[in-house]
């Protein structure tokens, strides 16, 4: 047993990796960035160790006590033979929903949103004029950036449900990290 995984075992804090059957671990975790300037890169954003027995994976959310951590990458840390992982503290639980339609027995169209996901840890952020000038890549009508995992299966023209709010996905980042996509998120005017 390495050093690290004794330490983990004795010291880490309890986490428990949400899947279909949730799995327990322990945790080392510290915030990746002490800026001052950027409050929510501060609070948003950590990184840590977790046993390698776990299995941790990029997209899975990691909840500790009672924050939820969305995982955006895992590595093996050759030092200590444990995982090493960056994640960013979800601030927002979404609904994710999707246009069906049907005919009925006339040959109209229905038109409904179905639920595909609830209650999905992300991470989000409101689009302001100074992120804008960092991030050229921005569509001109985005109003929020989300992180959430792959695996709930977004695609554009979706609909995110924010606050009570409803937004409809213009642009998904799927490259960037294994099992993440970023959301560019405007305000949804179609119809219910």
């Amino acid at each position: 047993m390495s050093y690290a995984e004794t330490f983990l075992k004795a010291h880490g804090q309890d986490a428990v990796i949400q899947r279909a059957i949730p799995q327990n671990t322990k945790v080392s975790i510290k915030r990746s960035t002490k800026s001052s300037r950027d409050l929510g890169s501060r609070e948003g954003y950590w990184e840590g160790l977790v046993l390698a027995d776990a299995g941790l994976q990029s997209g899975e959310v990691l909840t500790i006590g009672i924050d939820n951590y969305l995982v955006q990458s895992v590595n093996l840390d050759p030092a200590s033979g444990e995982h090493a992982f960056f994640a960013a503290k979800a601030n927002a639980m979404i609904t994710h929903k999707q246009l069906d339609e049907t005919v009925d027995e006339n040959n109209n169209l229905i038109r409904t949103w179905k639920t595909l996901n609830s209650n999905v840890a992300a991470y989000g952020e409101i689009v302001t004029y100074q992120l804008r000038q960092f991030d050229p890549g921005l569509l001109s009508q985005t109003r929020y950036i989300f992180q959430v995992p792959k695996s709930i299966g977004v695609i554009e023209l979706d609909r995110i449900i924010y606050n009570g709010s409803n937004y409809q996905v213009d642009s998904i980042d799927d490259v960037a990290l294994k099992g993440i996509v970023r959301i560019q998120l405007s305000v949804d005017v179609r119809a219910d």
